[in-house]
């Protein structure tokens, strides 16, 4: 085995190559790990729809529209207007954080349609993090 490795860290080619492989290995290792935590500590996002209000269409500065959660506080990301909205819900009322405009034509309808129903989540990070999946 000594050998192995020796002749293998004498040949730069096939050290380059083993350097690549290990790189990529750790890579997959580290994304495969991530993956699996994620599926563990899945309770981010929440499931329940969200209704749009027609109101934020008419005013030129967006308006927060009214949303009755299950949790006293949710983050709400939906497509409103050709932008990207999160949203604040808390105790019966909704406060803007932030919005960033987004084509639409660049994702699948499935998406977008998922979007426009607004999709709801237990913690900022997780909001951000959709957010951040979309406009990057």
């Amino acid at each position: 085995m000594k050998n192995l490795i020796k002749k293998l860290t004498k040949n730069p080619t096939a050290r380059h190559i083993l350097t690549a492989a290990s790189y990529v290995f750790l890579t997959a290792l580290f994304f495969g790990a991530g993956y699996l935590i994620g599926f563990e500590n899945g309770d981010g996002m929440l499931s329940t729809p969200v209704s749009v209000s027609s109101a934020a269409e008419d005013s030129a500065t967006p308006a927060p529209s009214p949303v009755h959660t299950e949790a006293a506080t949710a983050y709400r990301v939906i497509l409103e207007d050709g932008e990207l909205r999160l949203y604040l819900d808390e105790n019966g009322t909704s406060k803007l954080i932030s919005n960033e405009p987004v084509s639409e034509a660049l994702f699948p309808k499935n998406d977008i349609e998922s979007l426009k129903a607004g999709l709801l989540f237990s913690s900022l990070e997780d909001a951000l993090s959709m957010m951040e999946n979309f406009l990057s």
